[in-house]
């Protein structure tokens, strides 16, 4: 599937915002990808579970890994797709722990997927999460990133769109708080 009918479903769902925003890494944007507001609409999201799984398909996953809302549906869906068991992970005090009952054997193959980065963040502590319980990071799967910053997973990663007028800054340095223009929740 092309980025430009990725960009249309955004577009349709009303899933980029603008505003004022503090996104999971501690930056400010004035731009912000709201995956969840695309996933309300399971005919569009079954297009991204639908191509993130495609484009792993031939990797030999045993599971599909996410994080909190959007990134939980991700998993389960993408899982489902291919075959395989899902696991979700959610933050506590600023580090991401797999929930209760779930668990990676040695050697498993795990796929992480998320809704958007911006600096890798959450994504690499998916990955460690993996990697400590011995199992094999085989991939990272996105709906989209910023493209603000050159991010290294040290594993395949895809994309599925790489969203355009995008920024982010420290609150020290961000010109909407100098505004004094509230955040956006």
């Amino acid at each position: 599937m092309s980025e430009q009918a990725i960009a249309q479903l955004i577009e349709k769902t009303e899933a980029l915002q603008t505003g004022h925003f503090q996104l999971a890494s501690g930056l400010h944007a004035s731009r912000f990808f709201r995956c969840i507001k695309l996933l309300r609409y399971p005919q569009a999201a079954e297009i991204i579970f639908a191509e993130i799984a495609h484009r792993f398909a031939n990797e030999n996953i045993d599971y599909v890994l996410g994080a909190n809302e959007a990134g939980s549906i991700l998993a389960f869906e993408v899982a489902k797709h291919l075959g395989v068991e899902v696991a979700i992970a959610c933050e506590k005090s600023g580090t991401y722990k797999l929930i209760e009952g779930f668990a990676f054997p040695v050697g498993a193959r795990v796929l992480v997927v998320d809704d958007i980065t911006t600096t890798g963040g959450t994504a690499k502590q998916l990955l460690a999460i993996a990697r400590q319980a011995s199992a094999e990071p085989v991939g990272v799967g996105l709906v989209a990133t910023k493209g603000l910053f050159n991010i290294d997973l040290s594993c395949r990663t895809e994309v599925l769109i790489s969203l355009q007028g995008m920024d982010a800054m420290s609150p020290e340095n961000c010109t909407l708080c100098q505004q004094q223009i509230p955040l956006t929740t």
